[in-house]
């Protein structure tokens, strides 16, 4: 009996200790979630005041504003899961003090029975008479060793588990304390999001009213849309020409398995690469969607657009060579780098600053976005490529 009851404390430490790391390591990353929101929340109002001087209220911003809204909806989203971690984990501790305290209860009486047991031994000289009974010396030192043992379990058990009783209580103060201060921000956050809300609101409405004003203005980004489709379809015919010319080339043991290796790298480097924009925020993703303002338009997006400021320079995400630089309607001009199996695009730059066949390292300048009044033209198309397959982005790049 007395064997079965350290068992189960042991167990019991153990499902704590198992429970509070699992707690501990889901509330760490959905706080990483809310600080990767935050940042980007501080890029957005960046480049909102940046594009301040903009006449007229442009696509860019009215973007970057819905994208500053969803932020925030995912920080208070997070918020709130965190608030059911923590409440899960204050239910969680509350059953444990209870099955301890039961477990505290029943050791009391089972020491109770041990304390009265060991006196009426004490009085009869039970002990002796237990320890003289042993058939040999070797029978002996097992009986004293369980008498040790016996008299261990009674001392020292109940300030254990006392002990622990109190560990948890302290834990559950703690759970309380961020409870309060997860409800804390939850409400500021929400204040927040109402701000926002307002916000693009009135960015709507001013869109609407430029709109009925200016009747072409639908047309207009209707056949900019047609422009960057074509582009899309070309830019893919190109990266099938090249994957077609790469894999034609007559090449050396020696550039065989220096495309190998450099592919090898940058596939082990997906989900690491740096943003080819600093201080940019990802304002249309990757795939089909609804267009942000035209009613029932889909956009098919092979990439990913990043706006930046006015003039921002455009990095390589990956060392490779410029395998071909061209002009398209629709995405201005492009820059191909290749990266062994591996191509990225880099288009709507207003300037460039490589040349086709150039070895470029991680983190070159390419070019630059447009620094017109615009901030329409600060956004980046960025596409990644393995072959002829295209890649999500923003799975790619690092968070």
């Amino acid at each position: 009996m007395k064997t079965i009851t350290i068992f189960k404390g042991v167990i019991t430490i153990l499902l704590i200790s198992a429970a509070h790391f699992v707690s501990g390591q889901t509330v760490d990353q959905l706080q990483k979630d809310i600080k990767k929101a935050e940042r980007e929340i501080e890029i957005n109002t960046a480049l909102l005041n940046s594009s301040k001087k903009d006449e007229n209220l442009t696509l860019s911003q009215l973007k970057i504003t819905r994208s500053s809204i969803s932020n925030r909806k995912t920080i208070i989203s997070t918020l709130g899961k965190q608030v059911q971690v923590i409440n899960r984990g204050i239910t969680n501790e509350n059953t444990k003090i209870a099955n301890l305290n039961s477990e505290i209860t029943t050791l009391k009486s089972e020491y109770a029975k041990m304390v009265v047991t060991a006196y009426k031994n004490h009085k009869l000289n039970n002990y002796l008479l237990f320890l003289f009974a042993s058939k040999d010396f070797n029978d002996a030192v097992k009986r004293i060793a369980y008498m040790k043992r016996y008299n261990d379990i009674r001392e020292t058990k109940a300030d254990q588990i006392e002990k622990l009783r109190i560990d948890i209580e302290g834990k559950i103060k703690d759970l309380n304390k961020q409870h309060v201060t997860l409800s804390n921000t939850t409400n500021s956050r929400k204040k927040e999001l109402a701000t926002l809300n307002k916000d693009e609101s009135q960015y709507k409405a001013n869109v609407r009213s430029h709109q009925n004003k200016q009747s072409s203005i639908n047309s207009k980004l209707k056949a900019r849309e047609k422009d960057i489709l074509k582009a899309q379809k070309k830019l893919a015919e190109i990266i099938a020409e090249e994957s077609r010319k790469n894999k034609k080339l007559d090449k050396s043991d020696t550039e065989i398995k220096l495309d190998i290796a450099l592919s090898g790298r940058f596939d082990q480097n997906i989900g690491k690469l740096p943003y080819p924009i600093r201080g940019g925020v990802v304002v249309d993703k990757f795939g089909i969607h609804a267009h942000p303002t035209i009613s029932g338009l889909k956009v098919n997006n092979k990439g990913i657009n990043i706006a930046g400021k006015s003039g921002s320079p455009v990095y390589c995400t990956f060392e490779g060579v410029v395998s071909r630089i061209i002009f398209l309607q629709g995405l201005n001009n492009c820059i191909m780098v290749r990266h062994g199996n591996y191509i990225t695009v880099y288009s709507n730059l207003s300037t460039v600053d490589v040349k086709t066949g150039q070895k470029v390292a991680l983190n070159q300048t390419l070019g630059k976005l447009s620094n017109s009044a615009n901030s329409d033209d600060w956004v980046l198309h960025f596409e990644i490529w393995k072959e002829t397959k295209t890649l999500n982005p923003e799975s790619c790049l690092k968070r």
